[in-house]
């Protein structure tokens, strides 16, 4: 099977190339960045059928002449939100990053340029806004703050595809656990004895490890039953309190210096709400479909990532 993935060289990218080709599909990673993609497929796909495809996101799809065939798209592209405090033309570039590309490959389909089987977008638990205590699924509402607002518009413009030989599913992944990404980020001050809780520590996080969130991908291109919004989360959400205290334990450091929220809020102004407030989400969908994860555990996961890696 033919996949396409935009979004290919970053952290959930890679580890899902590798993913696929272990199973036999034929990979192409759709970049602006033709040099990196290449250089990361010389490394880790030897033998493999894959192939880097340059596109300037400025342009139609229909511009490349590579994908007519493909039989599935993954788009996982989107400007970081974790890597600069959210000014206002942050937040748009995080906005409109995401909806520019998507949509670029809605009216591919929709023109039927490109006809794939299965469209997976990226999406997040951010969706649901700040939830609190209550434990929620895929059928929750939107919240109404920035990145819900984000979410939203990223799966409505991802909706908007016509062509009824096309499932749909929009992924809303949470913190994925790798070697990359947020985790690595968090693992400094536990490093210098100095981790503990971000804010209360009473928020919840809903996680999932990076290898079963490259399987439910997977999953979701061979079930065809799956689509429409589906949590890309392990099925048991922690507080951020029990989370440091799991790394801490794993790391075996202590996680006893909590980080305030003034402090937070200083430091990082608006991006800070995504680590004070958070989702508990449960993967309903993905449980009734039969998946079943490797990693359900949060402290086996992250044993996986930080110790046998």
């Amino acid at each position: 099977m033919k996949v396409a993935i935009f979004g290919g060289t970053g952290f959930i990218g890679k580890n899902l190339v590798e993913e696929l080709l272990g199973y036999g599909y034929q990979v192409s990673i759709v970049t602006r960045s033709l040099d990196k993609a290449e250089e990361f497929l010389a490394k880790n796909a030897q033998g493999k059928e894959t192939k880097a495809v340059k596109w300037d996101p400025s342009l139609p799809l229909s511009s490349v002449s590579e994908l007519k065939d493909t039989e599935v798209i993954v788009n996982l592209a989107g400007e970081s939100i974790g890597s600069r405090r959210w000014t206002d033309s942050v937040k748009q570039e995080i906005l409109d990053s995401r909806v520019r590309i998507t949509q670029a490959i809605v009216s591919a389909i929709n023109d039927g340029y490109i006809q794939p089987h299965v469209f997976i977008n990226a999406s997040a638990v951010g969706y649901y806004g700040p939830s609190g205590d209550t434990a929620i699924n895929e059928s929750a509402a939107v919240g109404g703050d920035f990145l819900a607002q984000v979410c939203q518009a990223w799966e409505n413009e991802a909706n908007q595809v016509k062509n009824s030989g096309t499932r749909v599913a929009t992924l809303r992944t949470g913190l994925v656990l790798g070697t990359e990404g947020a985790l690595n980020k968090m693992l400094l001050p536990f490093k210098l004895y100095l981790g503990g809780p971000l804010g209360s520590g009473k928020q919840w996080l809903s996680w999932i490890h990076i290898k079963d969130l490259t399987h439910l991908i997977k999953y979701i291109i061979e079930d065809r039953e799956l689509s429409g919004p589906v949590n890309g989360t392990a099925p048991v959400p922690v507080t951020m309190k029990t989370f440091c205290s799991s790394l801490g334990e794993v790391l075996e450091r202590p996680s006893w210096l909590p980080v305030p929220e003034l402090a937070l809020k200083a430091v990082l102004g608006q991006m800070s709400e995504m680590l004070l407030h958070g989702q508990r989400a449960i993967p309903q969908k993905a449980l009734s479909a039969g998946f079943e994860y490797l990693f359900p555990d949060l402290k086996l996961a992250l044993e996986d990532v930080l110790i046998r890696a």
